[in-house]
C-alpha cells in the first residue's frame, strides 16, 4: 500500500498559497531545519539568476534607443521626430511584458519553489500547514529570499559558531509531533 494515498488531481496544500505565503513556508521550514542547507542552495542560485535577469533587462534594451544602421533610414524617412522616440519605447515596453510573462529564470525559481514544497509535504506531511504563518504587508518575495539567504550565509559564513550558530545548532530540530496542530483532510483538531 503506497503511502500517498491522494489522487493525482487533488490540489496541493499550497495551491491556493500567493507567492509570499510560499516563500515564507520555506522560510520557516529552513529556519525549523525542515529544510536544510543541501535543499535550498538550488534555490538560492535561482532566485540570484532571477534577480541579476531583471537587472540586466534594461541594460539590454538600451540598444533599441540607438537604432542600427539598417533600421535607422527607414524609420526617419516614415515618420515624425516624436513618433521616432516612441518607437524604441513602445518596443522596450512590449518586451518587458513579454519578460515579465515569459521568463525563463522565474519559471525555473517556481519550479524549485514547488520542487522544495513537495519535499517538506514529504518530510512533514500535512503538518506544513504550521509553517505557513501571516506575512506582514511590507514583505514582498525578495525580502524573504534575502532573509533566506541570510540565514544560509549564517550558517555557513566566517563567524560561524563564533556569532552565529551552525547547522547543527541553528534551531531544535521539530518533532513532528510538536507541531500546534495536527491536521487531518477533512477537519482541523487541536
Amino acid at each position: 500500500m503506497a503511502l500517498d494515498q491522494r489522487s493525482p488531481f487533488e490540489l496541493r496544500i499550497w495551491h491556493f498559497y500567493t507567492e509570499e505565503e510560499k516563500s515564507i513556508t520555506l522560510l520557516n521550514a529552513y529556519k525549523q531545519r525542515v529544510l536544510f542547507s543541501e535543499d535550498i542552495k538550488s534555490l538560492l542560485l535561482k532566485d540570484r539568476l532571477n534577480t541579476w535577469s531583471y537587472w540586466g533587462f534594461p541594460a539590454a534594451c538600451y540598444a533599441l534607443f540607438h537604432y542600427t544602421g539598417a533600421l535607422q533610414p527607414y524609420i526617419a524617412t516614415k515618420y515624425s521626430l516624436s513618433t521616432q522616440r516612441l518607437i524604441p519605447a513602445a518596443i522596450s515596453g512590449i518586451l518587458w511584458l513579454g519578460w515579465l510573462h515569459f521568463n525563463p529564470f522565474y519559471n525555473a525559481l517556481q519550479n524549485e519553489k514547488l520542487h522544495l514544497l513537495n519535499l517538506i509535504e514529504k518530510r512533514v506531511g500535512l503538518n506544513m500547514k504550521a509553517l505557513n504563518e501571516q506575512v506582514p504587508r511590507t514583505w514582498t518575495t525578495q525580502e524573504i529570499h534575502r532573509q533566506i539567504r541570510e540565514s544560509y550565509n549564517n550558517r555557513h559564513g566566517f563567524f560561524t559558531n563564533i556569532l552565529y550558530p551552525s547547522e547543527e545548532r541553528a534551531s531544535p530540530l521539530q518533532d513532528i509531533s510538536s507541531y500546534p496542530f495536527k491536521y487531518r483532510r477533512d477537519k482541523i483538531v487541536k
